[in-house]
């Protein structure tokens, strides 16, 4: 703005001189044959009224010597190099020195005439505008700054609230939730609900890890009590042979319990943690669920429960004795939850790129209830279907699901309670040999 300033001025003034001199040259033109110039101290004075902006004037003849000039014509203030145009858009020479500005005309006798005038209020003027300019400029920032501190605030106020809301939080209370004004910006909203939905996430863990540490101890502590009462009871006085063995087959029944509890938690824990070793080989499906069949022949015959076998061979990768472990539970189940004369069916086929396991019983059922819960840890199901067969631990279908998983497997279920259950688990063949 400066600059555009600095250039209107000098314009102007350039104009502003150029009049004066055709007023000077219209004199001249009078005078052909000796011209002389008269200059008033008022017309010296057009342009104010103060020593500074005096006009200083000097002609010379075409020799370039000296014909009039005022008494304060300045040093700088000398003939042009060349002469300047008698006519066109551009009829003078303009020559700023300082803040002084000279403009040359040519004179009708070919000479040259210069006026000139010291710029001083024009500069005044300037320089009082960039004051005012820079004042201006320092109230924007200032203005700006405090602006900007306001907004700064505002936003971050939402923030803050929930930054303090967030500090009341413990492992203890995780019950609080973040409330933001409904008047909030969208990003601090959506930041609002992310929080409370990772808080209750965080809660339902918490929850979980707190119900299976109970139920782990709960587990761990019948046999254990098994154990103590046996060898308190057996201690207590003297016992014949058998007597003494009986008590040590309870304590030897009971630590193969614990045994079978610490190696399913401590496999649980593993797939946690994603450090669940798996030896992985060319595996028929349809070979281990008949070699499975043949080992649990014995229990569906004590259950009066008949199994028939559709077996397909399909072959994977994976791990024998897990996908064992996987047929027997799910096999097991569907013999303990029958009726008598009750019927399991196993299939083993191919379906497109993937291989799939059936187990289908015609026995008791699932509620709707349980169904959703059913692969959580140490979880029982209603008490009409664990009445109706010796309950277990609650940890069969949790090892069966990790398993599926970590085969990059599904496992699903259907049940309608009083006509049986149907368990389907579904391995990707892409890791087939």
């Amino acid at each position: 703005m400066f600059a555009l300033s600095l250039h209107a001025t000098y314009r102007r003034a350039e104009s502003d001189l150029l009049a004066a001199a055709q007023e000077l040259n219209q004199q001249l033109k009078d005078q052909p044959d000796s011209p002389s110039l008269e200059v008033s101290d008022l017309y010296r004075h057009r342009f104010g009224m103060a020593p500074r902006d005096h006009a200083y004037i000097a002609m010379w003849d075409q020799m370039g010597r000296i014909q009039f000039a005022t008494p304060d014509l300045p040093a700088h203030a000398v003939p042009a190099d060349r002469l300047p145009g008698s006519g066109g858009p551009h009829p003078f020479v303009a020559r700023a020195t300082g803040r002084s500005l000279d403009l040359i005309v040519r004179t009708p006798q070919r000479g040259q005439l210069l006026i000139g005038r010291r710029l001083a209020k024009e500069w005044d003027g300037l320089l009082w505008l960039v004051v005012r300019l820079l004042g201006l400029s320092v109230l924007c920032l200032a203005g700006a700054a405090l602006l900007a501190i306001w907004l700064a605030k505002k936003v971050a106020a939402p923030i803050d609230e929930l930054a303090k809301a967030a500090q009341r939080m413990t492992d203890r209370n995780l019950n609080e939730r973040l409330f933001v004004n409904e008047k909030s910006s969208i990003e601090v909203l959506q930041l609002s609900d992310s929080l409370n939905q990772l808080v209750e996430r965080l809660r339902l863990a918490l929850e979980r890890q707190t119900r299976f540490v109970a139920d782990a101890s709960h587990e761990l502590r019948t046999p254990v009590a098994v154990i103590l009462s046996q060898a308190e009871h057996t201690l207590h006085k003297e016992r014949d042979t058998e007597t003494y063995k009986d008590s040590l087959r309870m304590c030897l029944q009971s630590a193969r319990r614990m045994k079978r509890l610490t190696d399913d938690l401590l496999f649980l824990a593993k797939a946690d943690s994603q450090m669940l070793c798996l030896h992985l080989e060319p595996l028929d499906l349809g070979q281990c669920a008949a070699h499975t069949i043949e080992l649990l022949r014995p229990l569906a015959m004590s259950h009066s429960v008949q199994i028939e076998c559709e077996l397909q061979p399909v072959t994977i990768y994976g791990d024998r004795d897990r996908f064992t472990q996987v047929l027997t539970n799910l096999i097991t189940n569907a013999i303990r939850y029958n009726r008598l004369q009750g019927h399991v069916t196993l299939r083993v086929f191919a379906r497109d790129a993937d291989a799939v396991i059936e187990v289908q019983d015609n026995g008791i059922g699932i509620s709707s209830v349980d169904l959703p819960h059913l692969f959580e840890r140490f979880y029982q199901s209603d008490q009409a279907r664990t009445h109706h067969a010796e309950m277990g631990m609650g940890l069969g279908l949790s090892l069966v699901h990790e398993i599926v998983v970590a085969h990059n497997g599904t496992i699903s279920v259907q049940s309608e309670p009083e006509k049986g259950t149907t368990f389907t688990v579904v391995i990707p063949r892409e890791t087939c040999v």
